[in-house]
């Protein structure tokens, strides 16, 4: 595609970000782009058919690094994270862009306000010959690889600008969400640009920090995801609102709790958009008005004889055929009916874990539920349940055994013994990641965390914002107490780490690795039997838990305190 194909700015003084460093107006990001473009140029001049991989979290960074790319004639990967795993998975690329986890000064390429003093004459940056390979999100198994055209993207921009021009007009755009992912990507990055809009480089982590800075850069666009929105503190800066021409939310369907919800804090009733890594954008709604889903203008959407959705676009290669059942109305509306049948294999024996999730929901006791094969020892089936009310009250009469106990009784009617989960956890919420999904490494953190029989009683739990006070009762057979002491039994300080840590994941969403511990102090013993409280505070701009157990009555006072700290991964 030519150069002013795809950006839209008139003049060279229109400002383009808001970035780390101050403003980019359009001529700096051209002169800035022309420097970064003649910096791979040298590195790829010998690859006339180069394949880089991109990751970077600030978004003016990354946009540079990708047009200049482009611009080389190269294959852009695209993946979620800079993971080891992830590097691994990418394989074989001519060149490191961004920030890697183990890249050397020599491999990659970083900062590009670094590369090369700016060019005043952009004229070889008149064409973008590259392409692009993004990544599935891995919700059911391994990330498949998925190659797109920038005239693909911005066909699909297009559409997204007829559709939604007149609201963004004059706004900027502020994002929770990352461009390292396909919708990130288009309404966070490609659609500023093209439609010559200024945006926000940062990802935002704390949503009250991006609406105070919305009434700064009003009008404002927030592109959001359904786990944000859902995870919403009341006591945040609601009545910023204002400052807030649209709220855009993709990644999966929001609750129509959480819809009505946004649009009674902030005055704004969020705009859905559904699609996926595979398809691009395929329809939208604002459920507010009506729950279905309007497909996008020249896009097709039916369903086949087994009620599975296919989709023909103008920024699709051919006619898609996808997972999701569906029911399409006479006015070409839609509405999603569920996944089909995710099949996996136990004991020789084929077993879909949607029929498992959609028997769990029958449960009065039950809002949400998730389901995937974990090995412990031989393979077998394990659940993540999200309470109800109902759920969490027969949890804390009954104990875990007779619930866990009941709800194999509910399924085994229709699911053979290796079908039915022989792991499970019982959490809030379903655990998912800024683009609202829920990929098996997040669902595997809560098994890989410590084993509920090592946990103390739950008696009472309160949250509020980032905070969190859970009231406990240690039994005195925990598996951890022996050893600790024979006469007198008390709770290591290594347990209670992890309490917190187990805790502040299943309770407060917590991400990233654990990398370290801040200010750890052990003032009292904590013995089996007696009551304490944990009460938890997480700093999301710096990924830390503050933890602190004392006595319910402060007769005791304070058992132990610290910081624990995670990587932004």
């Amino acid at each position: 595609m030519l150069f002013d194909e795809v950006f839209g700015y008139r003049e060279g003084s229109d400002l383009v970000c808001h970035a780390r460093t101050g403003p980019v107006s359009f001529a700096k990001f051209r002169r800035r782009l022309a420097a970064t473009s003649a910096a791979l140029r040298a590195r790829l001049v010998r690859l006339p058919s180069a394949r880089v991989a991109l990751y970077c979290d600030d978004s003016y960074e990354f946009s540079l690094l990708l047009f200049a790319a482009l611009a080389c004639g190269a294959q852009v990967v695209i993946p979620a994270n800079n993971k080891r795993s992830t590097m691994e998975h990418i394989g074989d690329v001519s060149l490191w862009l961004g920030n890697w986890e183990i890249c050397s000064p020599e491999r990659d390429i970083r900062a590009p306000e670094a590369l090369l003093p700016e060019h005043k004459d952009s004229a070889e940056l008149c064409e973008f010959s590259g392409s692009i390979q993004l990544f599935t999100s891995g919700s059911s198994g391994e990330p498949q690889r998925v190659n797109k055209t920038l005239t693909q993207l911005l066909t699909e921009i297009e559409t997204q600008q007829q559709l939604w021009g007149a609201l963004a007009e004059r706004t900027t755009t502020l994002a929770t969400v990352s461009h390292q992912h396909i919708y990130g990507l288009l309404f966070k990055v490609l659609w500023p640009l093209y439609s010559g809009r200024p945006f926000v480089g940062k990802t935002y982590r704390d949503v009250a920090a991006l609406l105070r800075d919305a009434k700064q850069f009003a009008p404002a666009l927030w592109i959001a995801s359904p786990a944000q929105l859902s995870r919403r503190i009341d006591s945040w800066p609601w009545y910023l609102g204002h400052s807030l021409h649209g709220i855009f939310s993709s990644g999966g369907p929001l609750a129509p709790e959480d819809a009505r919800a946004v649009e009674e804090l902030s005055g704004k009733a969020p705009l859905e958009i559904y699609g996926s890594t595979e398809t691009g954008g395929i329809a939208w709604r604002q459920q507010i008005e009506d729950a279905r889903w309007q497909p996008l203008a020249r896009v097709q959407v039916s369903a086949d004889s087994d009620d599975l959705l296919r989709v023909n676009s103008p920024w699709l290669p051919e006619v898609f055929s996808g997972q999701d059942r569906i029911k399409v109305d006479v006015d070409g509306r839609f509405r999603l009916l569920g996944r089909a049948d995710r099949i996996v294999k136990i004991e020789e024996k084929r077993v879909s874990l949607s029929q498992v999730e959609s028997l769990l929901m029958t449960s009065e006791w039950i809002v949400d539920a998730r389901t995937l094969t974990v090995k412990r020892g031989r393979q077998g089936l394990a659940a993540v349940v999200a309470l109800s009310a109902s759920g969490r009250e027969i949890l804390m009469l009954r104990g875990r055994g007779q619930l866990v106990r009941a709800l194999r009784a509910l399924l085994a009617p229709d699911l053979d013994g290796v079908a039915l989960p022989r792991l499970w956890r019982f959490v809030d919420a379903i655990p998912k990641n800024q683009q609202g999904k829920s990929p098996r490494e997040l669902l595997m953190q809560l098994f890989d965390a410590t084993p509920v029989r090592m946990l103390p009683r739950v008696i009472k739990r309160e949250m509020a914002e980032q905070n969190v006070r859970v009231e406990i009762q240690i039994p005195a057979d925990l598996p951890c107490l022996p050893g600790h002491f024979e006469d007198a039994p008390v709770v290591p300080g290594v347990v209670q780490i992890d309490w917190a840590m187990h805790y502040g994941r299943e309770l407060l969403g917590l991400g990233g690795r654990f990398s370290s511990m801040e200010v750890i102090k052990f003032k009292q013993l904590l013995r089996p039997g007696e009551n304490a409280v944990l009460e938890l505070e997480f700093d999301i701009e710096k990924n830390k838990l503050k933890f602190r157990f004392h006595c319910p009555d402060n007769e005791v006072g304070e058992y132990s305190s610290g910081k624990l700290c995670f990587d932004h991964g």
